[in-house]
Protein backbone atom coordinates (compact mmCIF):
# COMPACT_ATOMS: atom_id res chain seq x y z
CA UNK A 1 0.00 0.00 0.00
CA UNK A 2 1.46 3.53 -0.73
CA UNK A 3 0.47 7.19 1.53
CA UNK A 4 -0.87 10.09 0.06
CA UNK A 5 -2.64 13.14 1.72
CA UNK A 6 -5.60 15.59 0.14
CA UNK A 7 -4.48 19.01 -0.90
CA UNK A 8 -6.53 21.66 -1.90
CA UNK A 9 -6.22 23.49 -5.72
CA UNK A 10 -7.41 26.30 -3.59
CA UNK A 11 -6.55 27.92 -0.33
CA UNK A 12 -9.74 30.19 -0.49
CA UNK A 13 -12.05 27.17 0.23
CA UNK A 14 -13.84 27.19 3.34
CA UNK A 15 -13.74 22.37 3.58
CA UNK A 16 -11.45 21.98 6.63
CA UNK A 17 -10.05 18.41 5.59
CA UNK A 18 -7.72 19.40 3.66
CA UNK A 19 -4.01 20.74 3.11
CA UNK A 20 -4.03 24.30 2.03
CA UNK A 21 -0.66 26.33 0.93
CA UNK A 22 1.80 26.73 -1.81
CA UNK A 23 1.85 23.60 -3.63
CA UNK A 24 5.86 23.67 -3.82
CA UNK A 25 6.07 23.49 -0.03
CA UNK A 26 3.32 20.97 0.01
CA UNK A 27 4.86 18.64 -2.60
CA UNK A 28 8.62 19.17 -0.63
CA UNK A 29 7.36 18.36 3.14
CA UNK A 30 5.81 15.65 1.35
CA UNK A 31 8.63 14.31 -0.17
CA UNK A 32 10.93 14.60 2.46
CA UNK A 33 8.23 12.76 4.86
CA UNK A 34 8.02 9.61 2.86
CA UNK A 35 4.93 10.35 0.72
CA UNK A 36 4.15 8.45 -2.36
CA UNK A 37 1.31 10.48 -3.79
CA UNK A 38 -0.51 13.41 -3.48
CA UNK A 39 -4.80 13.49 -4.31
CA UNK A 40 -5.56 16.68 -5.61
CA UNK A 41 -9.06 18.38 -5.11
CA UNK A 42 -10.05 21.04 -7.97
CA UNK A 43 -12.29 23.18 -8.39
CA UNK A 44 -12.39 24.09 -11.76
CA UNK A 45 -10.92 20.97 -14.24
CA UNK A 46 -10.93 23.94 -17.03
CA UNK A 47 -8.86 26.29 -15.12
CA UNK A 48 -5.57 23.92 -14.58
CA UNK A 49 -2.46 24.09 -16.43
CA UNK A 50 -2.41 20.59 -16.88
CA UNK A 51 1.63 20.64 -18.12
CA UNK A 52 2.87 22.80 -15.10
CA UNK A 53 1.09 20.37 -12.62
CA UNK A 54 2.70 17.68 -14.31
CA UNK A 55 5.99 19.19 -14.21
CA UNK A 56 5.69 19.66 -10.45
CA UNK A 57 4.75 16.11 -9.70
CA UNK A 58 7.59 15.15 -11.55
CA UNK A 59 9.87 17.73 -9.97
CA UNK A 60 9.20 16.41 -6.65
CA UNK A 61 8.56 12.87 -7.36
CA UNK A 62 5.35 12.42 -5.97
CA UNK A 63 2.00 10.69 -8.03
CA UNK A 64 -1.37 12.06 -8.49
CA UNK A 65 -2.94 8.97 -6.57
CA UNK A 66 -6.44 10.50 -7.79
CA UNK A 67 -8.21 13.93 -7.96
CA UNK A 68 -10.82 14.86 -5.71
CA UNK A 69 -13.72 16.66 -6.93
CA UNK A 70 -16.00 18.14 -3.98
CA UNK A 71 -14.55 21.87 -4.13
CA UNK A 72 -16.66 22.38 -7.38
CA UNK A 73 -19.90 21.59 -5.70
CA UNK A 74 -18.30 24.58 -2.37
CA UNK A 75 -17.22 26.81 -5.38
CA UNK A 76 -20.00 26.56 -7.78
CA UNK A 77 -22.64 24.37 -6.09
CA UNK A 78 -23.14 22.29 -9.13
CA UNK A 79 -23.86 18.55 -8.38
CA UNK A 80 -24.44 15.10 -10.63
CA UNK A 81 -28.59 15.31 -8.92
CA UNK A 82 -28.85 18.78 -8.74
CA UNK A 83 -32.67 19.25 -9.44
CA UNK A 84 -31.56 21.49 -12.41
CA UNK A 85 -31.14 20.40 -15.95
CA UNK A 86 -28.33 23.23 -16.37
CA UNK A 87 -26.42 22.87 -12.97
CA UNK A 88 -26.15 18.48 -13.59
CA UNK A 89 -24.89 19.07 -16.99
CA UNK A 90 -22.67 21.21 -15.90
CA UNK A 91 -21.53 18.75 -13.25
CA UNK A 92 -21.38 16.53 -16.29
CA UNK A 93 -18.57 18.43 -18.03
CA UNK A 94 -16.47 18.97 -15.38
CA UNK A 95 -16.67 15.43 -14.34
CA UNK A 96 -15.33 14.42 -18.24
CA UNK A 97 -12.77 17.29 -17.93
CA UNK A 98 -11.46 15.69 -14.58
CA UNK A 99 -11.65 12.44 -16.57
CA UNK A 100 -9.03 13.83 -18.94
CA UNK A 101 -6.95 15.36 -16.95
CA UNK A 102 -6.80 12.29 -14.71
CA UNK A 103 -5.87 10.06 -17.56
CA UNK A 104 -3.43 12.36 -18.33
CA UNK A 105 -1.50 13.26 -14.98
CA UNK A 106 -2.36 9.50 -13.30
CA UNK A 107 -1.47 5.97 -13.93
CA UNK A 108 -3.64 5.23 -11.31
CA UNK A 109 -6.66 7.46 -13.44
CA UNK A 110 -8.81 7.66 -10.32
CA UNK A 111 -11.24 10.23 -9.97
CA UNK A 112 -13.77 10.43 -6.36
CA UNK A 113 -17.29 11.39 -6.71
CA UNK A 114 -17.74 12.75 -3.39
CA UNK A 115 -20.34 15.90 -2.23
CA UNK A 116 -20.47 16.93 -5.82
CA UNK A 117 -22.61 13.69 -6.11
CA UNK A 118 -25.66 16.48 -4.35
CA UNK A 119 -28.38 15.86 -2.05
CA UNK A 120 -31.89 15.02 -2.40
CA UNK A 121 -33.28 18.46 -2.39
CA UNK A 122 -36.60 17.70 -1.14
CA UNK A 123 -36.95 14.58 -3.57
CA UNK A 124 -37.49 10.92 -2.76
CA UNK A 125 -34.38 9.60 -2.20
CA UNK A 126 -35.02 6.82 -4.86
CA UNK A 127 -35.80 10.16 -7.25
CA UNK A 128 -31.97 11.72 -6.64
CA UNK A 129 -30.30 8.25 -7.22
CA UNK A 130 -32.10 7.66 -10.49
CA UNK A 131 -30.60 11.11 -11.59
CA UNK A 132 -27.66 10.24 -10.10
CA UNK A 133 -27.13 7.12 -12.58
CA UNK A 134 -28.21 9.02 -15.19
CA UNK A 135 -25.54 11.71 -14.79
CA UNK A 136 -23.44 9.01 -14.46
CA UNK A 137 -23.97 6.53 -17.51
CA UNK A 138 -23.15 10.20 -19.59
CA UNK A 139 -19.67 10.42 -17.71
CA UNK A 140 -18.85 6.61 -18.37
CA UNK A 141 -20.41 6.69 -22.15
CA UNK A 142 -18.01 9.85 -22.43
CA UNK A 143 -14.60 8.81 -20.80
CA UNK A 144 -15.01 5.12 -22.12
CA UNK A 145 -11.47 5.95 -23.93
CA UNK A 146 -9.42 7.50 -20.92
CA UNK A 147 -10.48 4.35 -18.85
CA UNK A 148 -11.06 6.56 -15.51
CA UNK A 149 -11.69 4.67 -12.71
CA UNK A 150 -14.37 7.10 -10.57
CA UNK A 151 -14.74 6.09 -6.86
CA UNK A 152 -18.29 6.71 -4.93
CA UNK A 153 -17.61 7.79 -0.99
CA UNK A 154 -20.18 6.88 1.06
CA UNK A 155 -20.72 10.04 3.06
CA UNK A 156 -22.25 10.90 6.60
CA UNK A 157 -26.02 12.10 6.49
CA UNK A 158 -24.72 15.39 8.28
CA UNK A 159 -22.93 16.44 4.70
CA UNK A 160 -25.09 14.59 2.51
CA UNK A 161 -28.42 12.46 1.60
CA UNK A 162 -27.41 10.55 -0.78
CA UNK A 163 -25.39 7.82 -0.35
CA UNK A 164 -24.27 7.09 3.40
CA UNK A 165 -23.05 4.16 4.07
CA UNK A 166 -20.80 1.08 2.30
CA UNK A 167 -23.87 -1.04 1.70
CA UNK A 168 -25.39 1.97 -0.31
CA UNK A 169 -21.64 2.22 -2.28
CA UNK A 170 -21.51 -1.19 -3.00
CA UNK A 171 -25.14 -1.36 -5.05
CA UNK A 172 -23.74 1.30 -7.53
CA UNK A 173 -20.33 -0.43 -7.70
CA UNK A 174 -22.03 -3.49 -8.62
CA UNK A 175 -23.81 -1.86 -11.51
CA UNK A 176 -21.32 -0.15 -13.26
CA UNK A 177 -17.40 -2.21 -14.40
CA UNK A 178 -15.53 1.50 -14.06
CA UNK A 179 -17.01 2.29 -10.55
CA UNK A 180 -15.46 1.58 -7.40
CA UNK A 181 -15.64 2.68 -3.54
CA UNK A 182 -13.68 5.34 -1.76
CA UNK A 183 -13.81 4.04 1.63
CA UNK A 184 -13.68 6.97 4.20
CA UNK A 185 -12.43 5.88 8.09
CA UNK A 186 -13.64 8.41 9.31
CA UNK A 187 -17.51 8.75 7.63
CA UNK A 188 -17.56 5.09 9.21
CA UNK A 189 -17.03 5.78 12.41
CA UNK A 190 -20.08 7.75 11.65
CA UNK A 191 -22.83 5.41 9.50
CA UNK A 192 -21.39 1.84 9.59
CA UNK A 193 -21.98 -0.37 12.95
CA UNK A 194 -17.97 -1.47 12.70
CA UNK A 195 -15.83 0.53 10.36
CA UNK A 196 -13.60 -2.45 10.33
CA UNK A 197 -16.23 -5.10 9.71
CA UNK A 198 -17.09 -2.39 6.61
CA UNK A 199 -13.97 -3.19 5.26
CA UNK A 200 -14.75 -6.43 5.04
CA UNK A 201 -18.27 -6.33 3.99
CA UNK A 202 -17.14 -3.41 0.73
CA UNK A 203 -13.95 -6.58 -0.28
CA UNK A 204 -13.74 -6.00 -3.48
CA UNK A 205 -15.37 -3.35 -4.75
CA UNK A 206 -12.98 -0.95 -2.34
CA UNK A 207 -10.58 1.27 -4.68
CA UNK A 208 -9.00 3.64 -2.79
CA UNK A 209 -8.96 4.94 1.19
CA UNK A 210 -8.95 7.99 3.00
CA UNK A 211 -8.01 7.98 6.60
CA UNK A 212 -9.29 9.96 9.12
CA UNK A 213 -9.55 9.55 12.87
CA UNK A 214 -12.76 9.50 14.95
CA UNK A 215 -12.96 13.61 15.45
CA UNK A 216 -11.20 13.63 11.67
CA UNK A 217 -8.29 14.83 12.71
CA UNK A 218 -4.84 12.70 10.96
CA UNK A 219 -4.10 9.33 12.07
CA UNK A 220 -3.06 8.70 15.43
CA UNK A 221 -4.69 11.55 17.03
CA UNK A 222 -8.18 9.99 17.78
CA UNK A 223 -9.73 6.25 18.55
CA UNK A 224 -9.67 4.14 15.76
CA UNK A 225 -7.58 1.09 15.64
CA UNK A 226 -5.09 1.55 13.06
CA UNK A 227 -3.35 -1.41 12.84
CA UNK A 228 -6.60 -3.75 12.66
CA UNK A 229 -7.78 -1.47 9.70
CA UNK A 230 -4.68 -2.64 7.89
CA UNK A 231 -4.51 -5.98 8.86
CA UNK A 232 -8.34 -5.78 7.34
CA UNK A 233 -7.08 -4.08 3.65
CA UNK A 234 -4.57 -6.57 3.42
CA UNK A 235 -7.32 -9.29 4.57
CA UNK A 236 -9.47 -8.36 1.79
CA UNK A 237 -5.73 -8.12 -0.65
CA UNK A 238 -6.24 -4.08 -1.22
CA UNK A 239 -2.89 -2.59 -2.43
CA UNK A 240 -4.15 0.48 -3.35
CA UNK A 241 -3.42 4.13 -1.83
CA UNK A 242 -4.40 5.19 1.66
CA UNK A 243 -4.94 9.05 1.32
CA UNK A 244 -5.16 11.45 4.62
CA UNK A 245 -7.98 13.59 4.46
CA UNK A 246 -7.95 15.04 7.58
CA UNK A 247 -8.52 18.78 9.20
CA UNK A 248 -4.92 20.08 9.60
CA UNK A 249 -4.21 20.85 13.34
CA UNK A 250 -2.33 21.73 15.28
CA UNK A 251 -0.70 22.38 11.69
CA UNK A 252 -0.75 20.64 8.10
CA UNK A 253 3.10 20.53 9.15
CA UNK A 254 1.97 18.11 11.79
CA UNK A 255 -1.19 16.38 10.59
CA UNK A 256 1.53 15.27 7.70
CA UNK A 257 4.07 14.11 9.53
CA UNK A 258 1.68 12.41 12.30
CA UNK A 259 -0.13 10.61 9.74
CA UNK A 260 2.48 9.08 8.04
CA UNK A 261 4.08 8.39 10.97
CA UNK A 262 1.05 6.09 12.09
CA UNK A 263 0.28 4.40 9.30
CA UNK A 264 3.74 3.41 8.47
CA UNK A 265 4.00 1.44 11.70
CA UNK A 266 1.96 -1.23 10.45
CA UNK A 267 2.71 -0.59 6.46
CA UNK A 268 6.92 0.34 6.71
CA UNK A 269 7.61 -3.24 7.55
CA UNK A 270 5.61 -4.62 4.41
CA UNK A 271 6.65 -2.12 2.56
CA UNK A 272 10.20 -2.66 2.81
CA UNK A 273 10.13 -6.08 2.43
Amino acid sequence: MRIAAVYALSEETKFEAVVKGSLDKILNLMRDLGYDGIEINIPNPFNIDVNQLSSKLNEYGLELSAISTGLSYLSYGISLTHSSKDMREKAIKFFIKYSEISSTLSKYNYVVIGLARGKCEGRPKSEALKTLRESLEKILENTEDYGTIFLIEPINRYETDIINTIEDSIQLAREYRRVKILLDTYHMTIEDVSPYNAILKAGEYIGYVHAAENNRLAPGMGMLNWELIICRLLRIGYQGYISIEAIPKPSYEEMLRVGIKTLNQYLKPRRDS
